[in-house]
């Protein structure tokens, strides 16, 4: 356990009234630091020791399988900046269910510091994968010239994964990762975004059969959040374009 997180250049200290979150806070910085290592990958952009494994339009999905489980990366181009899609996955991420299909409901638990916290969400039935519930602890960090955020699923006691108010079954986000950077030809309402994620559903699914599925759902995401970037928030954030 860690009271004191140093990351991409930046340090976060654990505040003593969130003692008892010590633990969400040393994954925090394991996830983030795990997630600068993908992002500083010789082939992060080229995607050279990855597979295929889906594209539609202007988005592509790899993957690549590691000790953990099978990651997926994806990538697109969204219409707003690099800095107001992050500020709005750190912020407004409790609005997600409002746009999102896959997103039951979102819920910010704890604001531990201005760079971490952690986050409760469901989502709905998604092809042959049922309801999910997800535990995470995120970290959010600038890095180069892009954003990033990191995230990873923690226990916590007042939560317990048996509550009686949530009939989902929880699973296991092992890594993910979102990196925005500006996009070239308009880097101010315009930006480019990689995303990788690895999870264990649980339950009683073949994991082949849900890797079959997980580029398809990436893309279906990708795009409900493009349609929310250009229909919504590029709107409200450039009033006068």
């Amino acid at each position: 356990m860690v009271k004191i997180i140093y990351a991409a250049g930046k340090e976060d200290q654990l505040p003593p009234e969130y003692a008892k979150l010590e633990n969400a806070f040393t994954i925090a910085g394991e996830v983030m630091k795990e997630s600068l290592e993908l992002l500083d990958a010789p082939d992060f952009h080229t995607k050279t020791s990855w597979k295929l494994d889906c594209k539609s339009e202007d988005m592509t999905v790899h993957y690549k399988d590691f000790p953990n489980g099978r990651y997926f990366a994806a990538r697109c181009k969204l219409p707003i900046s690099a800095k107001d899609l992050i500020k709005h996955y750190r912020d407004d991420v409790e609005k997600d269910s409002e746009w999102d299909e896959n997103i039951k409901f979102v819920k910010k638990l704890y604001q531990i510091t201005d760079n971490i916290d952690v986050v409760h969400n469901v989502s709905n039935d998604v092809m042959i994968i049922k309801s999910r519930e997800f535990l995470t602890a995120r970290c959010f960090r600038e890095y180069k010239n892009g954003y990033l955020l990191a995230g990873r699923s923690i226990d916590l006691k007042e939560l317990p994964e048996t509550s009686a108010a949530i009939s989902s079954l929880r699973a296991y986000m092992h890594l993910l990762m979102g990196y925005a950077t500006p996009d070239p030809e308009d880097p101010d309402h315009s930006c480019i975004y990689d995303t990788i994620a690895c999870m264990d559903m649980k339950g009683m699914l073949f994991k082949s059969a849900v890797n079959q599925i997980m580029g398809k759902i990436t893309i279906k995401d990708m795009e409900q959040l493009r349609d929310h970037c250009k229909n919504v928030l590029r709107k409200e954030l450039y009033p006068n374009l």
